[in-house]
Order: C-alpha cells, then sequence, then structure tokens
C-alpha cells in the first residue's frame, strides 16, 4: 500500500507533519492569489510584478537576468520573457557591462519606479496578519521558516538563499552570531536575504 497523500484530510487529521505542509500549501496559494490581483489591476504578469520589485531594492550588480532566474528559481528564457515584455512597457532599460557586451545590467525608468512601487503592496495582507503577532512569536515563526528553507537548499529543491544559515559567518556557539558584522542575530536578527552574505564552505 502506497503512502497516503499529505492532502488526504484523514492523513492530515492523525498527522502533524502533513498539517504543517498543508498550512503553507494554503499560505502559497494566498500569495498566488494576492499577485493575480495586482497583476491584473495593472495588466502585468505576477513575475512582472516580482522583477519590478527586485529591480527597486536590489544593487545594480544584482540586477540581472541570470541573478533573477536563480533568485526566482526560474529559467533565464523565463526571466528573459517578463523582462522583454516590460521593456515594451516603457517600464526598464537594459544597460551593457564595460567589460562584457553580452551582458547586461536592468534599470527601471521613471514610470518603471512608479509603477513597482504600486505594485509591491501586494504583499500588505500577509504583513499586516504577521504584524499581529507578538514579538515572540514573529522570531520563533521567522526562525523556523529559514530552517525549512535551509533544508530545502540542501536538498536542491530550490536555489541557495543568501540567508544566515547558509553563511559562512554565522556563529550559532551562544545563540545566533555575526562574525562579519559584530552582532547578536536572536531576537528577530536572523536575515532572509543579507547584503554581506558569503556562502558557508562545505566541509
Amino acid at each position: 500500500m502506497g503512502k497516503v497523500s499529505t492532502f488526504s484530510p484523514a492523513q492530515q487529521a492523525e498527522n502533524t507533519s502533513s498539517k504543517v505542509v498543508a498550512s503553507l500549501e494554503r499560505l502559497s496559494e494566498a500569495f498566488r492569489v494576492l499577485l493575480w490581483q495586482e497583476a491584473t489591476q495593472y495588466g502585468l504578469s505576477p513575475i512582472q510584478i516580482q522583477v519590478l520589485t527586485f529591480l527597486l531594492h536590489y544593487p545594480e550588480e544584482k540586477r540581472t537576468v541570470t541573478t533573477l532566474a536563480s533568485y526566482f528559481n526560474m529559467t533565464k528564457a523565463t526571466i528573459s520573457d517578463a523582462v522583454k515584455s516590460l521593456e515594451q512597457k516603457q517600464y526598464l532599460t537594459r544597460k551593457a557591462s564595460a567589460t562584457d557586451t553580452r551582458s547586461h545590467t536592468l534599470h527601471l525608468v521613471k514610470e518603471g519606479r512608479a509603477i513597482a512601487k504600486k505594485v509591491e503592496q501586494f504583499a500588505n495582507p500577509l504583513q499586516e496578519t504577521v504584524d499581529h503577532l507578538s514579538a515572540k512569536e514573529q522570531n520563533g515563526l521567522l526562525e523556523q521558516l529559514m530552517q525549512l528553507i535551509y533544508q530545502l537548499n540542501q536538498q536542491e529543491v530550490i536555489s541557495t538563499q543568501p540567508m544566515c544559515f547558509n553563511c559562512q559567518a554565522l556563529s550559532e556557539k551562544k545563540g545566533y552570531y555575526c562574525n562579519k558584522l559584530k552582532m547578536s542575530l536572536n531576537n528577530g536578527g536572523l536575515r532572509v536575504d543579507c547584503q554581506v552574505f558569503e556562502l558557508r564552505e562545505e566541509v
């Protein structure tokens, strides 16, 4: 007899881990619904909204098709199609690399920055929900979610994220401590996406 499905109500009733997985699936549905609502309103696709939001906040050296593909766990072809569409909508432009003419960085124009600031608000309902949790609950939830992401990174389900658990600078001798920033990462200090991230070397 095969393994009972995680999505079976009977399985969930008797198995806590199945309930956790089902809950995460519901949360992913919430993201999809919110993204599609925003996409429909502004005549964009969900991935185009994610690209615009990324370009609004990340430094120039990361604003490439290759980085976007890795960040969103998509193919370069999929990202390239989204970028081409945003170019046609005149929301962004490409800038050729000074050292490699085959490489380009992506830059939002004025209209692109304006629309990006509007569409990035799609996650506000989720932000407001989390804000209602106590600081202790938020800290615990953050650590647990990051542990799940880390395990998925280890299994190569998703690309390695630039977060504390994958970083060379993380010390866990006395709680969580960053040897690069020289600061404690306890009580909500763990970072999902760190600008000083340094990939941990495999032993």
